[in-house]
C-alpha cells in the first residue's frame, strides 16, 4: 500500500514547498501531487531556482513532485521544454524529480485510475495584463537609448493557455470517456458549494463549466482540486446515481485569507489503493 500527498496551491513559496516534503516524509508518502499553480515560472531565474531547489530537496528525501497546470503555470513554456520525451506514464520530466501532467492524462497507481486537468481562469487578470503593459513600455524606453537587456514581456504575468476551452475539454473526452476512481484538477466543478469562495466572477463560469462536464463524464469517486485557497468537502452528483466527494484544497499561507487557516489545510494524504466509499474514512489531512 503505498500514499500520495495531495497538495494545493504552491505558487512558487519554496518554503512551503520544502515544509510539504518534511510532511510527506513523517507521512511515509513517497509522491507529492500538487493541484496546480505549482509555480512553473521557468522563464525566469527565480523560477528557475525555484524548481532546481525543489528538485534537490525532492531527491535527498527520496519522494517525487508531481503537478497539473494552474492558472499561474506558464504551461506552454513546460511542453516547449519538456513535451518531446514524457516519461513511460506520459508525465513531462521537468526534472529528475519534478514531474508536469499534461491536461488529460490519465494514469494507472497501484490498481486506482487517475486523471489530470489543470487550467482555471485568473481572477487577476486585469491587474497583470496592465503590469505587464506597465514593463512593457519601461522596456521600450530603455530600448530607445540602446538598452538590449530588457526582452518583451508579454505573457509573463498572465498566460493565455491559462484556463481550457471548450474544444480542448471536448476532444480529451471524446479521445477517452472511460471512468477513473480519482480527478485531479485545479479549478473546481461547478456543482460543488464551498462555504466561502472568492472565485466566483461570472468569468469564473465557463471553466467550472468544463470541469463539471469532465466529472460528469468520468465519474470520479474521488475529485481533488486547489485555486480557492480553501479547505471543504463536498459531495456532488455525477450522473447515473452516482456522486463524487469533492476535496477542495488550501494554499501557501502568503496567498491565503480565511482567518481559520492551517498549514494542514493544504494538504491530504491519500492512500493508495483508493476503494471509494470504504475509503472515505482514511483520508487524512
Amino acid at each position: 500500500m503505498g500514499s500520495v500527498l495531495m497538495a494545493g496551491d504552491l505558487h512558487g513559496n519554496t518554503s512551503h514547498a520544502l515544509a510539504l516534503l518534511r510532511v510527506a516524509v513523517r507521512q511515509q508518502c513517497d509522491r507529492v501531487f500538487v493541484l496546480g499553480d505549482f509555480g512553473a515560472w521557468e522563464h525566469t531565474a527565480e523560477g528557475r531556482h525555484y524548481f532546481d531547489v525543489v528538485d534537490r530537496s525532492a531527491r535527498k528525501n527520496r519522494v517525487r513532485v508531481y503537478f497539473l497546470d494552474g492558472n499561474h503555470d506558464k504551461t506552454s513554456l513546460l511542453h516547449q521544454l519538456y513535451g518531446a520525451e514524457p516519461d513511460n506514464e506520459g508525465f513531462l520530466v521537468c526534472r529528475k524529480n519534478i514531474r508536469y501532467a499534461p491536461r488529460g492524462l490519465r494514469w494507472i497507481w497501484e490498481g486506482t485510475r487517475f486523471a489530470a486537468f489543470g487550467g482555471a481562469y485568473s481572477v487577476d487578470k486585469a491587474w497583470r495584463l496592465a503590469k505587464e503593459a506597465q514593463r512593457e513600455q519601461k522596456a521600450e524606453r530603455r530600448r530607445q537609448f540602446g538598452s538590449s537587456r530588457h526582452p518583451a514581456t508579454a505573457e509573463t504575468l498572465w498566460f493565455p493557455e491559462e484556463e481550457m476551452t471548450d474544444a480542448e475539454c471536448d476532444a480529451l473526452l471524446a479521445a477517452d470517456d472511460t471512468p477513473v476512481d480519482v480527478l485531479l484538477t485545479h479549478d473546481k466543478p461547478r456543482d460543488s458549494d464551498p462555504a466561502w469562495n472568492r472565485k466566483n466572477l461570472p468569468e469564473c463560469v465557463p471553466n467550472q463549466d468544463r470541469i463539471q462536464r469532465v466529472v460528469n463524464t468520468l465519474r470520479p469517486r474521488l475529485m481533488l482540486h486547489g485555486h480557492l485557497h480553501y479547505r471543504y468537502t463536498d459531495a456532488i452528483d455525477c450522473g447515473g446515481g452516482q456522486r463524487t466527494r469533492v476535496e477542495g484544497l488550501g494554499a501557501d499561507p502568503e496567498a491565503s485569507h480565511p482567518s481559520d487557516y492551517r498549514s494542514s489545510s493544504s494538504w491530504l494524504v491519500l492512500n493508495l489503493p483508493y476503494a471509494g466509499e470504504s475509503a472515505e474514512r482514511e483520508l487524512a489531512g
